[in-house]
């Protein structure tokens, strides 16, 4: 970690010096949330979570050097009712023009707030830094802090501007693992939730639905094929092991997909947890909306699923078969290390083609030659047939060989009625979709 904020981390970090020389070697935080906000209201802003002591917010407002002015407007608008809404305590120093933050406490909580400002002239973000920057300079403010022991948690816990966080926020996720060093990452359990009361927020509600349940479907075909990578990338939902945050250098500065990516490389150093949505672990709650603050995501979904003429008749999921053969091919590991053979046969033609696009007899070759036993393979396997590498592969059997279903071609697949059973959460999306548009009973009753 020590290495990691030295050689690797954002430039604000080095303010936090002065902060903890202002407030004494005491001070310090039992949580840390971060989030950042680009073109958002104050609206946010609701008591934090029960904590066992004082948390912190690390609030990045950012934009990027090509924002437009209503953005720049807006930005404003909300580090105005930050610093109105809250008591200041400490300023970072003004020497350097691009680094500014400053830490407010809320006198109607236990909640400190570090407002840090990369919107102002001379503060904007890079145009290709975006969202995946804006994360990694909050999540390196609390590594930073908890690697001096500032924070009492391990846990980076990441959200955004348009959820609303239960009680048990923190505390699930300090309880929920018996053996939490083992764990890099663990996935909050959500829920969307929309108005009705318009024609256009009923579209809205509609496109987050089907949405949510292509999201579902597709962690659930993941598990069942038996991938490693069966978990959610949904930056809103994160909680992040800071030792392992800085073994893999931090959040990606992407404009999109940085939560897709970070946990990509999470899963190779530790476990991705999926939290159990119960009693003690209640589902943070995500606004349906559109948004166009990224190129894709939630929000970019919901813009194309609503300009659809018939969502659920348009809206394309995978095909089951794409996640069938994606077990077999895992299923298929024992075999070849059996064999000592990286040749490549017997499986289906669809899924040799695909393997072949992907150069997977390389990929054998070094595993083999490289591993003592079956476990080293699968981890090197496992390592090289990541989740980008197992998207690519399920992408080129849609494209060449397996086209996209709508919803009641998916309902209609064993496959999918299988994963209904195995999945819980699949199941609750089905019915959400079925309560909130009975008109639509594709998926059964």
């Amino acid at each position: 970690m020590e290495q990691y904020l030295r050689l690797y981390a954002e430039p604000e970090t080095a303010a936090l010096h002065g902060l903890v020389e202002a407030l004494g070697e005491k001070a310090g935080w039992e949580q840390v949330v971060v989030i950042p906000a680009c073109n958002e209201s104050a609206e946010f802003l609701r008591p934090p979570p029960t904590c066992a002591g004082r948390s912190l917010m690390v609030l990045v407002i950012n934009e990027s050097e090509s924002a437009f002015e209503q953005i720049s407007l807006n930005n404003r608008k909300l580090a105005y009712t930050v610093e109105r809404q809250f008591e200041p305590v400490w300023e970072s120093d003004a020497n350097g023009a691009d680094i500014q933050m400053k830490l407010l406490t809320d006198a109607s909580a236990l909640r400190d707030v570090l407002l840090v400002d990369r919107f102002s002239p001379g503060r904007e973000l890079p145009v290709k830094g975006g969202v995946g920057h804006a994360r990694k300079i909050g999540a390196d403010l609390a590594c930073w802090l908890i690697g001096h022991q500032k924070i009492g948690s391990e846990w980076i816990h990441c959200t955004d501007a348009d959820v609303e966080l239960p009680d048990t926020y923190f505390s699930c996720t300090d309880t929920c693992a018996a053996n939490r060093s083992q764990y890099a990452a663990m996935i909050h359990p959500f829920r969307h939730c929309g108005r009705e009361d318009t024609s256009e927020s009923r579209d809205v509600l509609l496109a987050t639905r089907l949405y949510e349940i292509s999201l579902h479907y597709y962690v659930a075909g993941m598990r069942f094929a038996g991938s490693p990578y069966a978990f959610h990338t949904i930056g809103s939902t994160l909680a992040i092991n800071a030792a392992h945050y800085a073994k893999v250098r931090g959040f990606p500065k992407r404009q999109a997909g940085e939560d897709f990516y970070l946990l990509n490389k999470l899963a190779k150093v530790g476990k991705v947890l999926e939290l159990d949505a119960g009693r003690g672990c209640e589902p943070i709650t995500i606004a349906a909306r559109r948004s166009d603050r990224v190129p894709f995501g939630t929000g970019a979904a919901v813009n194309s699923i609503t300009r659809l003429d018939d969502p659920p008749q348009d809206f394309r999921f995978y095909h089951p078969a794409v996640f069938e053969s994606v077990r077999q091919w895992l299923q298929s590991w024992p075999l070849l290390w059996q064999s000592r053979s990286a040749t490549l046969a017997g499986y289906p033609p669809e899924l040799l083609a695909g393997l072949e696009a992907l150069g997977t007899r390389k990929a054998l070759v070094h595993a083999l030659a490289h591993s003592r036993d079956e476990d080293q393979f699968n981890r090197q396997m496992h390592t090289w047939f990541d989740a980008f590498r197992t998207l690519k592969l399920i992408h080129f059997l849609r494209d060449e060989y397996f086209p996209s279903v709508h919803l009641a071609q998916l309902a209609a697949n064993p496959l999918f009625t299988e994963l209904l059973d195995r999945d819980a959460n699949l199941q609750r999306c089905r019915q959400r979709l079925i309560q909130d548009f009975p008109q639509h009973v594709a998926l059964g009753a």
